[in-house]
């Protein structure tokens, strides 16, 4: 099977708004020899922001340990082979091509048997594993799709340390409308015996939490706001210190940008320490971690700087809108957006319009996608008017010339706006 032969077949499974089957991903798993069992140490992330950016940070401190680690994320931003990485290098076509087939056939397998066949994601994962398996690592940093108790990296048994990030009103089609009910969900990564850390400050949702680790018999490390403090910050990264169960790391660089980031490292930093990492390799890894797409700064040939972030609920929102104006507090912001129509769109855009002298609504490479007009108009009934030009590439021109060359240019609101863009502005 070739690689683009593998990507037809995995968008064949594609099941919009089916609800995910734990027991999917662990049939196919069988299929495959359990390779799950065999990818070293296993830290399961999951939570409602940050859970990316705590991978990110998780993997680097490993790494710089010494240790042979992979990475699984989602969603990719250029490529597919962006959501397995190890050591930072990603899943080659040709393995994607072999693996795909192997899938394929036992999935093939599992409809001839009158079973239901995994949806996209499931079958991404289970490639995955069975990648990771055949890499030797030692760690395997696994970020969860959505939610948690029934999501498909929860098929995997033998984990070392897992994570609730925090818990907001995100996906609530699918995982609940209340805290409460979201909180449930995600803490269905919790595992018997497995220490959890959290940095969850939501009552109700802490409250589930703490109840579903008491009866894992699971330990609970909580994290609090005051366990970070930004010292200094700029458009190059940021100085922190952060409170661990060592006692207080100062001056700790860190090169991922927003307050937001410091209280996410402060959850990375305690998932290392479980894991034994010495602060040297902390330090190390926090300094050099890159994790595109979360306000990145790119600097095009011509034109104003952009800034890209994929904030796509309003917590992430309300986050990128308070470290714009604490980095970038003289510059002339000019806010280029695209939102998946499944999104709380009004509140996602209601914290980013004041900061903008000018707006620009498209239309994201989804399905299910807002559309650039439906999204003017939420903009409008905001009293910001935006013009809507449906083709990103032709709405990134219009933005680009019209921002003066020392303006800063903020992309947001979906991913998948923030891959499209990101792939036209390094091309040039």
């Amino acid at each position: 099977m070739t690689y683009g032969e593998a990507m037809a077949f995995l968008e064949g499974l594609r099941r919009f708004g089916m609800k995910p089957g734990l027991e999917r991903t662990a049939a196919l798993l069988e299929r495959l020899g359990r390779p799950d069992r065999r990818v070293g140490r296993v830290v399961h992330i999951t939570g409602t922001s940050g859970k990316g950016s705590v991978a990110a940070m998780v993997e680097a401190g490993l790494r710089a340990a010494g240790r042979r680690v992979g990475l699984f994320t989602s969603p990719p931003l250029e490529r597919f082979t962006e959501r397995m990485q190890v050591n930072r290098r990603e899943i080659g076509a040709e393995d994607v091509g072999r693996l795909g087939a192997a899938v394929a056939g036992h999935v093939k397998a599992m409809v001839n048997a009158g079973l239901e066949p995994p949806t996209e994601f499931e079958a991404i994962t289970a490639l995955a594993l069975a990648w990771f398996a055949e890499q030797g690592v030692d760690d395997l940093v696994l970020e969860a799709g959505m939610g948690g108790r029934f999501d498909a990296t929860t098929a995997v048994g033998q984990v070392a340390v897992t994570a609730i990030t925090n818990v907001g009103l995100d996906h609530t089609r699918w995982l609940g409308d209340t805290h409460e009910q979201i909180a449930w969900d995600k803490a269905g990564v919790i595992r018997p015996g497995v220490p959890c850390v959290t940095a969850t400050d939501h009552p109700g949702a802490l409250a589930v939490i703490e109840r579903v680790a008491r009866e894992q018999g699971a330990p609970l490390i909580r994290v609090l706001p005051a366990d970070s403090r930004v010292v200094a910050a700029g458009p190059e990264g940021q100085e922190v210190d952060l409170r661990g169960g060592r006692g207080w790391y100062g001056g700790i660089r860190l090169r991922l940008l927003g307050a937001h980031q410091a209280a996410n490292a402060a959850v990375a930093l305690r998932i290392l320490e479980l894991l034994g990492v010495d602060e040297a390799a902390i330090r190390q890894g926090f300094a050099t971690v890159e994790w595109p797409g979360r306000m990145e700064l790119i600097q095009p040939d011509q034109g104003p700087q952009v800034l890209l972030d994929g904030a796509h609920n309003p917590a992430k929102a309300a986050a990128l809108a308070r470290a714009v104006r604490e980095i970038f507090p003289s510059r002339h912001l000019h806010l280029f957006l695209g939102v998946l129509a499944d999104k709380d769109v009004a509140d996602v855009v209601a914290p980013l319009l004041p900061l903008a002298e000018q707006v620009w609504a498209t239309t994201p490479e989804s399905p299910r996608a807002l559309p650039a007009s439906d999204l003017a108009a939420v903009c409008a009934a905001q009293g910001r008017p935006a013009r809507a030009i449906a083709a990103l590439p032709e709405a990134l021109a219009s933005a680009l010339a019209a921002a003066g060359p020392d303006d800063l240019l903020l992309v947001t609101g979906s991913f998948y706006v923030i891959g499209p863009v990101r792939r036209i502005l390094v091309r040039r």
